[in-house]
């Protein structure tokens, strides 16, 4: 076959058709173009033919009808003629058999001639369908094939274009042998036409040629545009395969992530994949799309110019893609990967495959350890694959900004960040990427953060950070005057506890003969802590922190008690069940301090229910029942002593609520551990309610030997300041 064909890769949005009910086929002034869509049939093609030919077609039909009326009264003749002949040789047959000898007649002579010319007839039959051009052949088998009937229509039709007319196909790639684009059209078009061009995927333009050549083509020209221009989506040209490949990807992208910073959409072929391969109601589906994965992955790239690629490994939509409505996907996709985020997490390496993980599950994840997780990896990852531009693009509308680990008072309103939740090495890696985007201040906030967790190692990066920002006196200042050398070991944490148990069980004691050897432990353990260049473990810093405010409230100096649980405050990595207690205990130690106040600040004590507050949500929030009833007792005396200088029943009512519920605690566990403190609480808080308070009494009197002395002395001493303010009559215990 002596036609010109070209197969054309990277072109494929040449095409003037646009919709699939625009017509197949297009003239136009460079030739005529054909573009295949799988939704278009057979009888749409030879519409659209006969819509381009114009009269060809409807002489073709007149001429067929014609010749439809002739045929069919040359076969009801023949028929006629068979059933004359052999009737005639039935009669001829019976005399042969029965009446013979006979004389023959001139009507048996002319029987007979009709006779032997049917079968003679029925002889040479099989040579007149083979005789030259087989034409009787093919008429009987156009009559009786529908094929045949349309490729003559076809035939005819395409005779009244001219010869040397360019025929562009488009999309015939993609189709099966047995498809009728390939029996007939290609087929006649190759026939009727001395140049025709084929415009296929890249992957696939070895295979059309070799198809090309069984329909008998003898030269295969290739021509591979590498720019071609793409104005607009072409998802219309995709195979049913190609468009759930299509609309998988769109499922594995940031479309559906707001970003004021970021204009484009990024892809991540990670999750592309593994949806590819899980995400699917059944494994033969699965297996199908994942056998064409690459392929696609090219054909975006080359063919259909989907994607783009930038830097090393980001990869995003171009502008022609169009948004596609998939909420029911995204929806099914969320609760798939919700139920598998540690596979994922195993499965995952790069940052935008995370950075999506994350958004399909944060608000449908009950555990938010697991969401932590994802983005734990997700910092990991960007540090690792140095695409820093993630951060600031993304980060802050996730996270938000870093909190000031200086301001305490905010604590409330911080505790929830998703900072407090990160690792330490994660809050390291986030401060080295602020870094790298130029968010100084922030990586400052996070150096001061971890800041007692190595002193000397953070000291230099806050003074690195000042010194970058410009402030240099700054920068000079928060240097330490020197660094010890230290050694490299990690210190034995049997070592830090047994330092911790003893130095704690004193002050707890308020043993005031073994005060001075609790404070050389505390020192010991001070100097164990920092004895080191690794970073210390952040619940080790807390218990030293908390130890050593204990011992300063011993000492009645509430001021630097205050200012170290503040640092166990700033401590960072820790839970609610280590702030929560330290709430608590600097609510005490603000209630002693309005205590020992000559003038009474009322301010002092709100401040002490505040922090009681706190505590109680927190410790209440882990489920804390072993140190529950303390806690309550703690913010119920918080309280009490405020009533002692205002009149307020609505304080009263909360004092009483807050008792009962640790007593009842303390009688569910069959302990009597503040018991007696509690009992006098409660007493007092219904006198002045004017409540009746004679079981409570009962009770209180039934256990009052059973108190330390420790207890004791705060039960008399409450008393006593309620009797003194005139609040009470005396109780007689």
């Amino acid at each position: 076959m002596k036609t010109k064909s070209t197969i054309i890769s990277g072109d494929l949005n040449k095409f003037s058709r646009k919709t699939k009910d625009d017509s197949i086929i297009k003239k136009n002034e460079n030739g005529i173009e054909i573009t295949y869509f799988d939704t278009d049939s057979l009888d749409d093609f030879e519409s659209s033919l006969n819509s381009v030919c114009g009269n060809s077609s409807s002489f073709f039909k007149l001429r067929k009808k014609i010749s439809t009326l002739f045929l069919s009264v040359i076969s009801v003749i023949i028929i006629l003629f068979a059933l004359i002949s052999s009737s005639l040789y039935e009669d001829m047959f019976k005399k042969i058999l029965f009446e013979t000898p006979f004389d023959l007649g001139f009507n048996d002579y002319i029987s007979l001639f009709f006779v032997l010319i049917f079968f003679f007839g029925l002889l040479m039959m099989p040579s007149i369908l083979e005789g030259e051009s087989s034409q009787l052949k093919d008429g009987l088998q156009s009559w009786f094939n529908k094929d045949t009937r349309r490729l003559k229509r076809l035939q005819v039709a395409l005779q009244e274009l001219d010869k040397k007319t360019t025929v562009n196909i488009y999309n015939v790639d993609i189709l099966e042998k047995n498809h009728w684009m390939y029996r007939l059209i290609i087929p006649t078009l190759l026939k009727n036409f001395d140049e025709v061009n084929f415009y296929v995927r890249n992957d696939l333009k070895k295979v059309f040629a070799n198809r090309l050549k069984k329909l008998g083509v003898s030269e295969v020209n290739f021509e591979n545009v590498r720019n071609g221009k793409f104005d607009s989506d072409i998802e219309f040209l995709l195979s049913s395969k190609e468009k759930k490949l299509y609309t998988l990807m769109h499922l594995s992208s940031t479309k559906f992530i707001s970003s004021s910073k970021c204009q484009k959409t990024f892809i991540s072929l990670e999750l592309f994949e593994y949806c590819g391969r899980n995400f699917f109601d059944t494994k033969n589906d699965s297996n199908i799309l994942i056998s064409g994965f690459q392929n696609f992955i090219n054909r975006s790239f080359d063919d259909f110019k989907f994607v783009k690629q930038e830097k090393s490994a980001q990869i995003y939509f171009s502008s022609i893609v169009k948004n596609k409505e998939l909420d029911d996907e995204k929806r099914s996709l969320s609760y798939y990967l919700r139920n598998h985020i540690e596979e994922c997490l195993d499965y995952f390496d790069n940052p935008i495959s995370l950075l999506i993980l994350y958004y399909y599950v944060k608000d449908i994840v009950l555990d938010e350890k697991r969401t932590i997780a994802i983005l734990q990896k997700l910092i990991l990852a960007i540090k690792n694959k140095q695409q820093y531009s993630l951060i600031d693009n993304y980060w802050f509308d996730i996270a938000g900004e870093m909190f000031d680990p200086q301001q305490i008072e905010n604590f409330e309103l911080t505790n929830n960040s998703i900072y407090r939740k990160l690792s330490i090495e994660s809050l390291d890696d986030l401060k080295f990427l602020f870094e790298r985007n130029g968010y100084f201040q922030q990586a400052l906030l996070i150096s001061q953060y971890l800041f007692e967790i190595n002193p000397n190692k953070y000291a230099v990066d806050i003074s690195s950070l000042y010194e970058r920002m410009g402030d240099f006196n700054k920068a000079y200042e928060t240097l330490p005057e020197n660094i010890d050398k230290k050694t490299n070991n990690q210190i034995e944490e049997i070592e830090v506890k047994f330092l911790q148990r003893k130095s704690w069980i004193i002050v707890s004691k308020r043993d005031e003969e073994k005060k001075q050897e609790g404070l050389k432990l505390l020192e010991a353990l001070k100097n164990l802590l920092y004895s080191h260049s690794n970073d210390n473990k952040p619940i080790w810093l807390w218990h030293y922190y908390n130890i050593k405010a204990n011992y300063c409230e011993w000492n009645e100096d509430y001021e630097m008690a205050i200012e170290n649980y503040k640092k166990c405050l700033a401590i960072p990595n820790l839970g609610d069940f280590e702030y929560g207690g330290t709430f608590i205990n600097m609510s005490i130690s603000y209630r002693f301090k309005f205590i020992f106040e000559d003038f009474k600040n009322i301010e002092t004590i709100d401040k002490s229910i505040h922090m009681g507050d706190i505590g109680l949500l927190l410790k209440t929030s882990v489920g804390d029942r072993d140190e529950m009833p303390v806690v309550l007792h703690n913010q119920a005396l918080n309280i009490l002593y405020k009533s002692l200088v205002i009149d307020d029943k609505k304080c009263l009512e909360t004092v009483d609520k807050l008792t009962l519920e640790a007593i009842e605690i303390l009688d569910s566990t069959n302990s009597i551990k503040r018991l007696g403190i509690l009992l006098c609480e409660n007493i007092i808080a219904n006198i002045l309610l004017g409540k009746p308070t004679v079981n409570m009494m009962t009770r209180l009197k039934e256990h009052i030997n059973l108190v330390d002395t420790y207890e004791k002395n705060q039960i008399d001493c409450l008393i006593e300041k309620f009797v003194k303010k005139g609040k009470i009559h005396d109780i007689s215990l």
